[in-house]
């Protein structure tokens, strides 16, 4: 029974993580607020949450296996982001958050805390068979922090919510939940064209890259949109030698 449920959960895992990719990337290209864009977004957020569900699975069938310890943390951090950028469509006339809100934003930085545990664990204790994991959960751990700092922040009102939050708020965080879909596509496929003699540091780099690529992007884009809605404008071109001659006065 237990295989079987293992068995099966691979094939939704691996189903659900091919209908992330197509549905995030359609979703992206296709104009936002568009019936496109909308249901490659629900296709997106349910083929995430049932890799959730699976990864969780893993863990519940093999709980002291370090590797599913680990997934367990990274599927965590994967959803948030995806569950919370939906959350954020629920907030346009406002930042209001419930309970939920709250404790899900806590329960991240919970886990950021249990991931960097896991990071000072294994460096005192190295794992030697299973590579620069430590590392691994450090990255991550701290990740998932980073997204409940940024949340609670705003949920318990320390800081004031800019003009249309809830818009880049969506934007970024969808942004972070398709950067952990790509990482896993990366993660899975890439390894096995590396040889036998290739360095741990660059199976890293299979776990990090994408996020910093995708996330310079994502930077990128959200800028792209605040200058677009007269958020924040570009200097022109005479401003900033204007700035620059300011500049050289001053020294």
């Amino acid at each position: 029974m237990e295989t079987l449920i293992y068995k099966s959960s691979i094939a939704v895992h691996v189903l659900c993580g091919i209908l992330s990719l197509i549905a995030g990337l359609v979703a992206m290209i296709a104009n936002k607020g568009g019936k496109v864009h909308n249901r490659a977004g629900v296709i997106f957020y349910w083929s995430m949450f049932m890799i959730f569900v699976t990864t969780t699975i893993f863990f519940i069938l093999y709980p002291t296996n370090l590797k599913y310890q680990f997934f367990l943390g990274i599927g965590i951090v994967s959803f948030y982001p995806n569950w919370s950028g939906k959350r954020m469509l629920a907030m346009k006339k406002g930042l209001k958050p419930t309970l939920v809100d709250k404790i899900g934003a806590w329960l991240i930085g919970f886990s950021g805390v249990c991931m960097l545990a896991y990071g000072v664990y294994l460096t005192v204790n190295p794992a030697k068979y299973f590579g620069e994991l430590n590392v691994l959960f450090f990255i991550f751990g701290t990740v998932s922090l980073l997204n409940a700092y940024g949340d609670l922040k705003l949920y318990l009102g320390y800081v004031k919510a800019e003009k249309m939050h809830w818009f880049f708020a969506h934007a970024g965080k969808m942004m972070g939940a398709y950067t952990a879909a790509i990482t896993a596509f990366c993660v899975n496929i890439v390894p096995r064209f590396m040889p036998d003699n290739t360095p741990s540091f660059v199976f890293i780099l299979t776990w990090t890259a994408p996020g910093i690529i995708l996330g310079i992007l994502s930077a990128r884009i959200i800028k792209k949109y605040k200058v677009k809605f007269k958020i924040e404008t570009k200097p022109s071109l005479s401003a900033k030698i204007k700035q620059l001659f300011a500049k050289k006065e001053l020294i």
